[in-house]
């Protein structure tokens, strides 16, 4: 064969080696299915491996989905790869369906999946994720079922090898000679050579042989799993944060006092609040707050300022739609009541309170009604007292 035809052949098997293997190269390729605004991941992967892969790159879905389970970002990697798998719903199932805002403010409802949807499971069914969206749809990261321990084969005990015993040589006497006389005269007798008696053979006796037993070789300790403890109050799993948060509110108030006007004075100053959080939890906040109410009437102007610590109870734990709250306030309180000659007439700093409900939204805007008790105190050249406590309908703003 000439070294033209050897190149070509050699080339020949090259390009068909390159066609052959070529179909055989794969690469696994995300998908990009719609999802929601609020969605954790807009990209879709189809195998454990491929999800934690991505959760290491994407620094925000990670750190969010970290801080709902409350484990760290290594952890949930780590979480991820060995324990989840891609399955989908048997059964109609009711689960908590996570959200993240692009303020990363996280939120869930109540979701019910059918049969068939796709979701990120532990291997023994437990749902974790959403697969279209990568939204948390547990309160708690279930612990994974322990992995099943492979046992080792028993290596064959080796049979021992018969012990042949061989039988003792048996050594027989030799009988006497008898000489007998001779009837002649006998003739000169040589000495008979003496008979030399082999010594018997001993044959020791074979030692026992002991079969040797290979012991059995320990099974390797399996790593265990990080135990996640299960919470049972949802509350624990979100909080609304530890920073601080101003409050202002501006409404319309009427004093208890039949003789002024009420919520549509016309001249009416109105209700100025302002308060500052100083310690909060997932379902209260306690609060310094400074209030200022004026109302005034043809004859007549009533006035307050008090300052002092109130507190607000939510009866939800989470920032849903809206988190309806009420509390309570105590403080100290001065007020004035200025008559149409020009008497004013006032009342030291002294003790006052208020109670309170409202309803708040998650952008932080509320609408809050309450009742301030201020007391009452007796009038210039008058038998009565003059009563100022007072209702108030505000509008505010926690920023």
């Amino acid at each position: 064969m000439s070294k033209n035809n050897t190149t070509n052949t050699a080339l020949l098997l090259s390009l068909l080696s390159l066609g052959v293997l070529s179909p055989l190269v794969s690469y696994a390729q995300a998908l990009h299915l719609p999802t929601s605004k609020d969605a954790f991941m807009h990209v879709q992967y189809n195998t454990a491996s491929e999800l934690a892969d991505a959760l290491s790159k994407d620094a925000h879905a990670r750190k969010a989905i970290a801080k709902h389970f409350k484990i760290s970002e290594a952890a949930l990697v780590e979480y991820v790869r060995e324990n989840l798998i891609l399955t989908t719903t048997t059964q109609t199932i009711s689960v908590p369906n996570y959200g993240l805002t692009s303020k990363n403010y996280m939120y869930y409802k109540m979701s019910t999946f059918k049969p068939g949807l796709k979701i990120w499971a532990t291997r023994d069914g437990k749902p974790v994720l959403k697969w279209v969206c990568t939204n948390p749809i547990a309160f708690t990261l279930p612990a994974p079922p322990p992995k099943p321990v492979a046992k080792a084969a028993p290596k064959p005990v080796e049979k021992p090898k018969p012990v042949v015993i061989e039988k003792p040589i048996v050594v027989e006497k030799p009988k006497p000679v008898v000489i007998e006389k001779p009837v002649v005269p006998p003739p000169v007798v040589e000495k008979p050579k003496p008979i030399v008696i082999e010594k018997p053979i001993v044959v020791e006796k074979p030692k026992p042989v002991v079969p040797r037993v290979t012991p059995p070789t320990p099974p390797v300790p399996q790593p265990t799993p990080p135990v996640v403890t299960p919470l049972l109050d949802p509350c624990a799993l979100m909080s609304i944060g530890s920073k601080t948060r101003f409050n202002v509110m501006y409404g319309r108030l009427g004093f208890n006092q039949p003789a002024f006007d009420k919520l549509t004075a016309k001249n009416q100053t109105g209700f100025l609040g302002a308060s500052f959080d100083i310690l909060r939890s997932p379902r209260t906040a306690t609060s310094l707050y400074m209030n200022y109410s004026r109302n005034t009437h043809s004859a007549v102007c009533a006035e307050a300022l008090g300052y002092g610590l109130e507190r607000r109870i939510y009866l939800h734990c989470v920032d849903r739609v809206s988190r309806p709250y009420y509390g309570a306030g105590v403080g100290s309180y001065k007020t004035l009541f200025l008559t149409n000659p020009g008497i004013s007439i006032g009342r030291p700093t002294n003790l006052g309170g208020k109670v309170f409900l409202g309803i708040e939204n998650r952008s932080h805007t509320f609408i809050e009604v309450g009742h301030q008790a201020l007391g009452s105190f007796q009038t210039l050249g008058k038998t009565g007292k003059v009563n100022l406590n007072n209702t108030y309908v505000g509008a505010g703003l926690r920023f």
